[in-house]
């Protein structure tokens, strides 16, 4: 019985990474527009990680414990960019915009980031930065004019 319960959600998860797949070129455009204009660079299709490297890396960030959190409310841009590159160290990290990795994937960034970000223009609010050794996440959200940034360490 047991087999049979993990069959079927094997099952679903298949088709559900090839549903997102099929919807990948409907937000293709959106997303290389917002990860180029994050970080003043062509998108390189080579920096992308698949949907389940993707799932695999969201899910191991999920089931990591919170060792200490931290939002900072009504900053500007670029406190955050500045506190991004205090953090990452000139190391490599992967960059999640909006719900559009989803289905293209996490994109990998070697610590570059455009001086300025039109979040209206970009129709975007969700950023998450995660460094490749999964030690913390800084997620940025827009919402009316306002950015607010979180500091997510783990254990």
């Amino acid at each position: 019985m047991k087999f049979s319960e993990n069959k079927r959600q094997l099952l679903h998860n298949k088709r559900e990474i090839l549903y997102r797949k099929a919807q990948r070129k409907i937000y293709k455009d959106s997303y290389f527009s917002k990860i180029s204009k994050f970080t003043n660079k062509d998108v390189v299709i080579n920096n992308f990680l698949s949907l389940e490297e993707t799932d695999n890396l969201i899910d191991k960030i999920n089931c990591k414990k919170i060792f200490w959190s931290k939002k900072k409310y009504n900053c500007s841009y670029k406190e955050v960019i500045a506190f991004i590159q205090s953090k990452m160290n000139n190391q490599f990290f992967y960059l999640l915009i909006d719900t559009e990795w989803k289905y293209c994937g996490a994109y990998i960034v070697m610590n570059e980031i455009a001086k300025e970000y039109d979040f209206d223009k970009l129709i975007s609010d969700e950023i998450r930065i995660i460094p490749h050794n999964l030690s913390f996440q800084i997620r940025i959200d827009y919402d009316f004019n306002e950015i607010e940034c979180e500091y997510i360490s783990y254990k």
